[in-house]
């Protein structure tokens, strides 16, 4: 039975993931982030478990990038559509449930499946590239997704930051550039290390406590939006860790 546990988390974060999908096309915005924390949890336990129970399996790992596909690259591409293609009531500061119809109107938002589409990318290439045993190579997914969540629910949830005409149309224009640049840092040849390791090494991990250390007041003065700063922070901290342990070039 123990070898079905991870599996069974895996497909945890498949189903809370559908449910966010859910939620965000019938405009319960509150109830996203709980599905994408959800999901969260799930995945990092399921490869925990399986490796605490020593039943890792070629099954469970293809199945756990099917199921980031759903949570983590399907539903951050919808709440990037959202934005660029909801109405917003400057009057009321309500969001308008109409939206334009993508087949037969603007297409624009379908930008925001950009990011969808090299979420795939990423998760394909990271099944077949045996490098990304302990660090990264490019942006994972989770990370992609949260720094997505934060824009949405900023967005969604603050009525000052929306109702602002000017805050509204640039938003819209954001959520059409962010998809590229979330794309090229999923697929790109970067190193970028996990949270993985002894966080007690400071001369080994400085980067990764300064992340921790760095993203509590994030949190607490930026609300949501302090979650995609957050992820600004990690790659930031990734570039200089990368720039930093470079070997010295000596004659």
């Amino acid at each position: 039975m123990k070898k079905h546990i991870p599996n069974s988390l895996t497909l945890l974060n498949l189903f809370s993931g559908c449910c966010g999908i859910v939620a965000c096309l019938q405009h319960q915005y509150k109830l996203v982030p709980i599905f994408i924390g959800i999901s969260l949890v799930a995945d990092f336990l399921d490869g925990f478990v399986a490796r605490l129970l020593n039943v890792k399996s070629e099954l469970g790992g293809q199945l756990d990038s099917l199921a980031d596909m759903t949570t983590f690259g399907v539903l951050p591409g919808i709440m990037l559509l959202s934005i660029i293609n909801y109405k917003v009531n400057l009057i009321t500061g309500s969001l308008s449930p109409e939206v334009n119809n993508l087949f037969t109107g603007d297409l624009l938002p379908l930008l925001g499946f950009v990011y969808t589409l090299f979420a795939c990318l990423r998760l394909a290439k990271f099944n077949i590239d045996t490098r990304q045993t302990v660090d990264f190579i490019g942006l994972n997914t989770p990370s992609g997704a949260i720094f997505v969540l934060g824009f949405y629910m900023q967005y969604f949830t603050d009525w000052q930051f929306r109702a602002n005409w000017d805050f509204a149309i640039y938003a819209k224009i954001v959520a059409m550039i962010l998809p590229f640049i979330l794309a090229f840092l999923m697929v790109a040849e970067f190193s970028m290390f996990s949270l993985k390791g002894n966080l007690f090494s400071w001369k080994q991990n400085k980067f990764r406590v300064l992340l921790i250390v760095s993203a509590l007041p994030q949190l607490i003065f930026l609300k949501w939006l302090g979650l995609s700063t957050v992820i600004l922070s990690y790659v930031l901290f990734a570039f200089l860790n990368n720039i930093t342990s470079k070997p010295a070039i000596t004659n």
